[in-house]
C-alpha cells in the first residue's frame, strides 16, 4: 500500500510529493518532538542528580552517626606497664578516669573431677539421666560424710544431660555434657593407664558441681557401675576431685575484691581485664584518661563531610564551572528546600539545651559567606580542654533526671527535646507466692522418704515436675536456696526465660517471679504428697504483679513492668523511663544533641518513603507522562501524515487530468474539419 502511495504521489504533477509531505511532516512536529525531548532530557538528569545528592546525603548521614554517637566522646585510653600479672582486654566509653593500683593475691580455679579408667572411648558408660548444678562442698569433697555439705548456688541455673542407646560410650558422654551448653566442660584424658573423663566447671569456688544420677535400671548412685560412675553429690561419689574451685583474690587502691573468674569486667566500672598470675609483691599501676583526640577528630570529620556536601549539591542547584551551565535541579524546590533546612540548623540553637554550649559557634565553628563552614582552631581546642562536657552535651543525645529514681533509657524520632514533670502515683510490683506461717518454725526440713515434688507456673508458664534433692536435711535458708535452684532448673522455665527467687520469712516461705507486671505470677500447680511440710501447696496465696503508673506532665502514661512510656500524642512520645520502687515525683530533660537533630532531618529525605524517593517517583512518572506524550504526538503526526498524502494524490490526479486534456486539446486544429490541413 506504501509502495502504491509512494507510485503515485508525483505521478501527475511531477514533483517528488514524497519528500514534500516528509519534510512538511517534520516541520509541523518538529516543535513538538524538541519540547519533549528538552523535558524527557531535563526529567532524566534530575533523576540521576537526585542519585548524586542521595549519596552525598547518605556521606553527611554517617559523618552524623559518629557525630551524634556517645562513644565518640566518651572514648577513654588506658595507660598500664609491661607486667605478666594481668592484662587490659577493653576499655569502654563509661571508664571512670583516675589513677588504680592493683594487686593479685590468687588467681580464680576451676573444680575438676575424674572418672575411672576406661579402655577405650567407645565403652559403654550406661544409661540415664546426669543433673548439673552449682555450689560448694563446704569441704571440698563430694561424699556422703558427715562434714560435706553441698551449699546450692540458687543464682546460677545447671542442666539435665540424657545418655540412650544413641550417645552411650564415654565418648558419647562427654559430647552431651559439652552440648549441653551449661558451662560445664568434659574431655577425654590418657593418663598412661587408660581413658578418663574430666569434668572442669566454671572458675569460683560457688561454681563446684554436684551431679546426681538417675540410672535406667536399680543402680543409685552409691554402685560403682554404669552411669553411677559419674556421680558427685552427698548420696555417693565415684568421681574424683582433682581440683576444688577458688575464687580470684585482688585489691583495687587497698579495697580486697574477690571475683569467680580471672576475666574481670565489673570492678573498674568500663575496664575488663583478666588476671593471669598471682604475686605476693607486684602492684600494677594504670591510668585511665579521657581520649579527647577522638572527639576532635569526629568534629573536624564532619565538618569537611558537610563542605564535600555542599560543594556536590552546589553543583546540582547552582551554576557548575566544569559544564559551564546550571545544575539541573537550579529550580527544585525539594533540593533547595534540604539545603535551607541543614543551613538553618547549623547556625541555630539546639533544642533542649538552655545553658552551656547551645550552639556551634560555642565550639569555634564558623560559617562562611557561601555556607560552607570552619574551625577557629584556638576556640576550638579551648572548648574541647576546658568546657569538655558541654561539647558532649552539645553533640550528643543526653538525658537528665532530678530523681535517682526515675531514669530515661530510651527515646525516638518523635521525641520532642525538652523538661518533663514526671510524678508516679503506683510503684511497679512483682507477682509473688506466700506459703503458710509453719509453728515453731522449724529448725530444718528432711527430705528424707519424703514427696517434696511440685510443679508450678511462673508468670504463666508451666514447669515440669520439680523434685528436691532427697535423703537430705536443709536449714530453712538452704530450702529457699534449694527451691530456688531446682525451680530455674527447669527446662521449661528455662526455655521460657523464667526465673524466681524464694525467701524464708520468719516462718514462711515467699516465691517472687523475677519480672515486673500484671502478668508476673508464681503458683503452685501440683504438689506432692509431702509438700505442705514446707508451708507451700495449691493453697498457697498468690499475689499478682502490676505495672508502674503515673503522669508526664499531667498526662496520664502507660505503664508496662516498671517501665514508663508517654501518651503517643504528647511530646515526650517515644521516651521511656525506667521507675525505681519508692519515686514519687521528678523532672526529666532530654535533648538530641546536634548530631541527631541533624540526622533526623535527613531521615526525613532518606528513608525509604522520605522526600527524596517521593521526589524520584514523581519524576518517573513525568517521564512516563513524556512517553505518552510521544505516542499521542505520533498518532497526530501520522494522522497529519495521511491527509497530506491524501491531499498530494488528489492534485496530483487532477494534475494528471488537466494534463490529459492538454494533450488532446494539442494540434486540434489541425485535426478539425475546417481548420485541417489537406
Amino acid at each position: 500500500m506504501i509502495q502504491n502511495i509512494v507510485n503515485t504521489l508525483g505521478g501527475g504533477s511531477g514533483v517528488d510529493t514524497f519528500e514534500l509531505v516528509d519534510q512538511l511532516v517534520e516541520i509541523q512536529s518538529a516543535p513538538q518532538t524538541e519540547r519533549l525531548d528538552t523535558k524527557e532530557e531535563l526529567l532524566n538528569t534530575q533523576l540521576s542528580d537526585y542519585g548524586i545528592l542521595r549519596s552525598a546525603l547518605g556521606e553527611l548521614e554517617t559523618s552524623l552517626i559518629k557525630l551524634s554517637s556517645t562513644d565518640s566522646f566518651n572514648a577513654k585510653a588506658v595507660d598500664f606497664p609491661d607486667t605478666n600479672l594481668l592484662i587490659p582486654t577493653k576499655i569502654e566509653s563509661d571508664a571512670v578516669a583516675g589513677n588504680y593500683q592493683i594487686s593479685v593475691g590468687n588467681l580464680a580455679k576451676s573444680q575438676s573431677l575424674s572418672s575411672g579408667v576406661f579402655t577405650e572411648t567407645s565403652d559403654a558408660v550406661g544409661t540415664g539421666t546426669l543433673t548439673f548444678r552449682f555450689g560448694n562442698w563446704s569441704d571440698g569433697l563430694g561424699d556422703e560424710s558427715a562434714t560435706s555439705v553441698f551449699d546450692v548456688n540458687a543464682d546460677k541455673t545447671g542442666g539435665t544431660i540424657t545418655i540412650d542407646e544413641t550417645n552411650n560410650s564415654l565418648s558419647g558422654l562427654r559430647d552431651a555434657i559439652n552440648n549441653a551448653d551449661i558451662g560445664v566442660q568434659a574431655s577425654i584424658i590418657n593418663d598412661g593407664t587408660g581413658y578418663r573423663l574430666l569434668i572442669t566447671g566454671p572458675e569460683g569456688a560457688n561454681n563446684e558441681l554436684e551431679i546426681v544420677v538417675e540410672e535406667d535400671g536399680a543402680a543409685t548412685n552409691n554402685d560403682a557401675s554404669d552411669l553411677s560412675r559419674f556421680a558427685f553429690n552427698t548420696g555417693g561419689s565415684q568421681l574424683s576431685q582433682e581440683q576444688g574451685g577458688e575464687n580470684a583474690e585482688l585489691t583495687i587502691n587497698g579495697l580486697a575484691v574477690t571475683r569467680e573468674s580471672n576475666v574481670i569486667d565489673d570492678v573498674i566500672e568500663g575496664l575488663d581485664f583478666t588476671i593471669q598470675n598471682e604475686s605476693a609483691t607486684e602492684v600494677v599501676s594504670m591510668t585511665i584518661t579521657e581520649d579527647k583526640a577522638l572527639a576532635k577528630q569526629t568534629v573536624t570529620e564532619f565538618v569537611e563531610a558537610y563542605n564535600s556536601f555542599l560543594d556536590t549539591v552546589g553543583k546540582l542547584t547552582g551554576y557548575d564551572d566544569e559544564i559551564e551551565d546550571y545544575g539541573s535541579l537550579r529550580t527544585d524546590p525539594l533540593a533547595k528546600n534540604l539545603i535551607s533546612r541543614l543551613r538553618g540548623l547549623i547556625g541555630s540553637g539546639i533544642p533542649g539545651v538552655e545553658d552551656g554550649f547551645t550552639a556551634l559557634t560555642n565550639v569555634g565553628i564558623r560559617t562562611n559567606r557561601d555556607g560552607t563552614i570552619e574551625l577557629n582552631t584556638q576556640d576550638f581546642n579551648k572548648a574541647f580542654d576546658e568546657n569538655f562536657d558541654l561539647v558532649k552535651t552539645l553533640f550528643t543525645p543526653r538525658y537528665t533526671s532530678d530523681s535517682a529514681l526515675i531514669q530515661a533509657v530510651n527515646y525516638n524520632k518523635n521525641s520532642t527535646p525538652g523538661s518533663y514533670d514526671v510524678v508516679i502515683t503506683a510503684d511497679a510490683g512483682k507477682g509473688y507466692l506466700t506459703g503458710s506461717a509453719l509453728a515453731g518454725p522449724p529448725a530444718s526440713f528432711d527430705s528424707t522418704g519424703k514427696d517434696y515434688s511440685f510443679e508450678i507456673s511462673v508468670d504463666g508458664t508451666a514447669s515440669g515436675t520439680i523434685t528436691l534433692t532427697a535423703d537430705t536435711v536443709f536449714t530453712p535458708e538452704e530450702m529457699a536456696a534449694e527451691l530456688q535452684s531446682q525451680i530455674n532448673n527447669d527446662s521449661a522455665l528455662i526455655a521460657a526465660d523464667e526465673t524466681v527467687s524464694v525467701e524464708w520469712d520468719t516462718d514462711h516461705f515467699v516465691m517472687t517471679s523475677d519480672s515486673f507486671g500484671d502478668s508476673s505470677t508464681v503458683s503452685i500447680n501440683v504438689e506432692g504428697a509431702d509438700l505442705a511440710e514446707l508451708g507451700i501447696g495449691t493453697a498457697s496465696t498468690t499475689t499478682t504483679g502490676n505495672n508502674v503508673a503515673g503522669t508526664i506532665d499531667g498526662v496520664q502514661g502507660f505503664g508496662s513492668g516498671n517501665v514508663l512510656l508517654p501518651d503517643l500524642d504528647s511530646d515526650a512520645t517515644g521516651l521511656s523511663m525506667i521507675v525505681a520502687a519508692g519515686a514519687t515525683t521528678g523532672t526529666l530533660s532530654f535533648s538530641r544533641g546536634f548530631g541527631d537533630e541533624m540526622n533526623r532531618v535527613i531521615d526525613d529525605f532518606l528513608k525509604g518513603s522520605g522526600l527524596i524517593r517521593q521526589r524520584e517517583t514523581s519524576i518517573r512518572e513525568r517521564i512516563s507522562e513524556v512517553e505518552d506524550d510521544r505516542d499521542i504526538l505520533e498518532l497526530r503526526t501520522e494522522a497529519y501524515r495521511a491527509r497530506l498524502q491524501s491531499q498530494f494524490i488528489a492534485m496530483d490526479q487532477i494534475v494528471q487530468s488537466l494534463q490529459n486534456t492538454g494533450s488532446f486539446l494539442d494540434g486540434i486544429n489541425d485535426r478539425l474539419p475546417f481548420t485541417a490541413k489537406k
